[in-house]
Formats: structure tokens, sequence, C-alpha cells
């Protein structure tokens, strides 16, 4: 389903209800390790297939998410074909995070990336994603008439769109815009998968324009 959030269309789609426990627990079982920080200071936990380097992003080549990244792909062909796309959209990584109590995730955009995603997994609806877009009133000029944006105070000045959590949903969005997850307020692990997008095949504007981008 889209909707358009800041003005930018987002689209929601809604995994099967009684395969988002599935999910859930095959999750459960990945080995993680720290993000955004050295314990005690890590801010969440990312899954350990991710390398330092950024390789290693390849959790939609996992036999135990068949299912679910197959409905992703799915999903994604709804997003390209609504776009007026004349090629595809296909998966081209895909990695994991965990939230205990407490945990959040910083501030982000997706880069290398045309199209991001993230599937809640689970999490607590009081809790919400934040994307961030700059303020046309505030972000062309250097006149701060509501005091300084610093501190806990710094994204007074941008238009803020707050996605609550819901298990089984899956939101497809611009991979440049800024982003972050409030911290996790429920006992239960908030785990989510989130994956990144690329055109897929001939991609062509027209004229002398013959480009065929191979996702790896």
């Amino acid at each position: 389903m889209k909707d358009f959030v800041l003005g930018i269309p987002f689209y929601r789609f809604y995994y099967d209800q009684s395969k988002v426990s599935d999910v859930f627990n095959e999750l459960l079982k990945l080995p993680f390790k720290p993000n955004g920080g050295e314990p005690p200071h890590n801010t969440n936990w990312i899954w350990d297939g991710v390398t330092d380097d950024g390789t290693g992003s390849n959790l939609h080549e996992y036999p135990e998410f068949t299912d679910i990244f197959a409905w992703m792909q799915k999903c994604l062909d709804e997003v390209a074909i609504d776009m007026g796309m004349t090629c595809k959209l296909k998966i081209n990584s895909a990695w994991a995070h965990l939230n205990q109590k407490g945990n959040y995730f910083y501030e982000h955009t997706h880069g290398n990336a045309f199209v991001s995603s993230t599937y809640h997994a689970s999490g607590h609806f009081k809790d919400n994603t934040v994307w961030l877009l700059p303020n046309p009133y505030f972000h062309t000029t250097n006149i701060f008439p509501c005091g300084p944006p610093f501190g806990e105070q710094k994204y007074k000045y941008y238009i803020k769109h707050e996605e609550p959590v819901e298990p089984g949903k899956y939101i497809v969005f611009p991979s440049t815009l800024v982003h972050y997850a409030q911290p996790n307020t429920s006992d239960i692990d908030r785990t989510t998968i989130s994956c990144d997008a690329f055109p897929y095949g001939l991609i062509s504007e027209g004229g002398t324009s013959r480009m065929k981008l191979q996702v790896l």
C-alpha cells in the first residue's frame, strides 16, 4: 500500500500473521555482535554475518529465510511497477538488527542503495522509527528563531515522521532519507530485517543511453 510520508511515497506491506512468529524465532537463533560502540556503550546489535568492511550482508541467501525474502521481493516488484520503472528491483543486500530493552538505532542513511526497506519481526507499537526531512523554512537560512539546534534539540528544525513498530510490517522508503529508531521500551527484544534493492536489468533513458546494470 502506497502512502505519502513527508510528501514522499512510502510503501507498507504486511506479512502473513501466521508466519510472523516463525521469522522472529529464526532471527533469535542468529549470532549478533555489538553495533554502535563496544559494550557497555553499544546502542544496538547487528547480525555478525556483516563484516567490519560492510560485506557479508547476504541474509537473503539463508534457507531459513527463503519465504520472507520471496515475499519481500514480490513487494518490491509492486513498488517497481508503481514507480513506473522499466526494469525490476532486486534485493542485493540484507542483514538483521536486535535491540534489547533500552537499545536504539542512531540516525543514518543507506549508502550505495537505490531503495531501502525494513521488516519488523518484533517490537512495541509505542516505539517508533523516525524519518527526518530538512525543513525549507529553516534549512535554507542561517536564522534560527526557535533556538540553537544542538544536543537533544538537534532535530527540532526538521520535518519528522514517526512510524510505529508493528510486527509483520514491511516498509519501503528512499535510501537517502535520514532515519533512526527510538529506544526499545519492551522487555522483549526488538528484531528487524533490513534490505536494500537495486535496479536490475536494462536501464534505458532513451536516446543513446543503454546501460545494463547487473546486481551481483
